[in-house]
């Protein structure tokens, strides 16, 4: 669920920053979305996917611990 959480909050807020470009730089919303994804600012790039890397590994991370802790949980309380 984190990682889905993830993905959803990721494309939400990739579009929203998408409508505060048509709006402010009056972009056409395709045009806004090919500027955030090639600019020519490759540092901003290179940043930005490391911060989307670590933020996926980080929750996908998450999500394996609370699996495994739910199959402890269970696996203990049908023992007792």
């Amino acid at each position: 669920m984190v990682t889905l959480a993830f993905f959803i909050l990721t494309v939400l807020l990739t579009l929203l920053i998408a409508f505060f470009d048509t709006r402010i730089f009056e972009y056409s919303y395709v045009e806004a979305l090919r500027n955030l994804f090639f600019t020519e600012i490759a540092a901003g790039k290179y940043i930005v996917f490391a911060g989307l890397l670590v933020g996926l590994l980080i929750s996908m991370i998450i999500d394996v611990r609370i699996f495994l802790s739910k199959k402890n949980n269970k696996t203990n309380g049908n023992q007792a």
